[in-house]
């Protein structure tokens, strides 16, 4: 059965189900999804904090004195600050706390020092230099929300805000199967008619962030080989994936095999141009996507669907690929009727993005594939493009 680009993704979606949650410490946080709302234990600054290494004064809003009384200093890690009367200064060092009487902090770069007081060259006014308490983040504010995927900033921002041990979703198990009587690994040895095992590096590259990953090897285009590897894989799996043998060819049994374990087939090719064939089946809370054999055409089909399949799952909130308008440089050729996704280089210039077409976009062209950095999405109702027109796009 044949579905619309649009129509594909909805059924894949729709039959995503989310992971449950697990508790990790955040040593273990990086890379995963939050499962809950984070609140901030307290506020970020506790207390009024220096933003600079200087001089904080208390002075009468009246009058503007250009000498202080030095009567102490304020060292970062101190729990308290010494209290200043008017006219008088406390040295402070960045992130140390300034006193509640002091008014501002002036630089120590626009000071000078003599018999115990501190000159001021130039001008200061209330509040300046003062990280005042809460001014980052507010106790019981809402810092971090459920779904987003954490990463070295946010991991520090949690410990930040008082937590050790968060809720993330679990990661989802993806099983990969690499079908084909001329597959060999690249450590192998292979005739020349044969082809190496790139399609494994690709999905796990793509997907070794989200997911534990299990690979069970080259399988043989015999049915009964097919089956065994895939309900294994299956069995041990929430997501299973195979490339090759998805199209209408002689010993090409993905689709046969997949029914035959149990799966539900939802559809088994898509209006997008290149890579129709794409196998999609259901069973239980379990997916499975078998994916074109051309190197092109898999990693075509697993940015448009498996990706944002795999963050769904994830507990991603975001989870979909995120389109932006670029401009076409040169031309890009369309056929109507179907979703043409286009390979493209990007650039900025000119306060714009030109996205331009890379010189060949033939299915067995994996080179092509490689030097791209974005796809051009062109509506099945479009045709070919050129010079000037806007364009959706997602990097790759």
């Amino acid at each position: 059965m044949r579905v619309s680009n649009k129509e594909a993704k909805r059924i894949i979606l729709d039959s995503v189900v989310i992971k449950d949650d697990e508790i990790v410490t955040i040593d273990e946080a990086y890379g995963r999804v939050l499962a809950e709302d984070l609140r901030a234990k307290y506020n970020i600054p506790e207390v009024r904090k220096s933003a600079i290494d200087g001089y904080a004064l208390n002075f009468n809003d009246n009058s503007k004195p250009k000498s202080f009384k030095v009567i102490g200093e304020s060292k970062a890690g101190d729990s308290k600050a010494k209290e200043i009367k008017e006219a008088e200064a406390v040295f402070v060092m960045t992130g140390a706390i300034v006193p509640d009487s002091a008014k501002c902090m002036v630089r120590v770069e626009d000071t000078a020092q003599k018999d115990g007081e501190v000159l001021i060259n130039c001008d200061y006014h209330p509040g300046e230099m003062i990280n005042e308490i809460g001014c980052e983040v507010k106790e019981n504010e809402t810092v971090l929300k459920k779904g987003e995927l954490l990463d070295y900033r946010k991991v520090a921002m949690i410990s930040d805000i008082g937590y050790y041990q968060i809720k993330v979703f679990q990661k989802p198990k993806i099983g990969i199967v690499v079908t084909g009587d001329e597959v060999k690994e690249s450590w192998q040895e292979s005739e020349k008619s044969g082809v190496k095992n790139s399609n494994f590096y690709i999905l796990k590259g793509m997907l070794k962030n989200f997911a534990d990953i299990t690979y069970y090897g080259i399988a043989k285009d015999e049915p009964e080989a097919l089956e065994g590897v895939f309900a294994k894989a299956l069995e041990n799996s929430d997501i299973l994936l195979s490339s090759g043998g998805v199209s209408k060819g002689k010993y090409d049994f993905t689709k046969d095999v997949a029914s035959k374990i149990g799966l539900e087939i939802k559809f088994n090719q898509t209006a997008i141009k290149p890579g129709k064939p794409l196998v999609f089946g259901v069973k239980d809370k379990k997916l499975f996507f078998g994916l074109p054999g051309y190197p092109s055409a898999l990693l075509l089909n697993a940015n448009e669907y498996l990706l944002p399949a795999v963050r769904k799952m994830c507990g991603m909130s975001r989870f979909e690929n995120t389109l932006f308008k670029a401009v076409v440089e040169g031309k890009m050729k369309a056929k109507k009727g179907v979703t043409n996704i286009i390979r493209a280089t990007l650039e900025f210039k000119d306060g714009k993005i030109f996205a331009k077409s890379t010189k060949n976009q033939q299915t067995s062209n994996f080179l092509s594939m490689m030097q791209s950095s974005a796809f051009v999405v062109i509506d099945e109702e479009a045709e070919s493009l050129g010079d000037g027109d806007l364009v959706d796009c997602y990097t790759i």
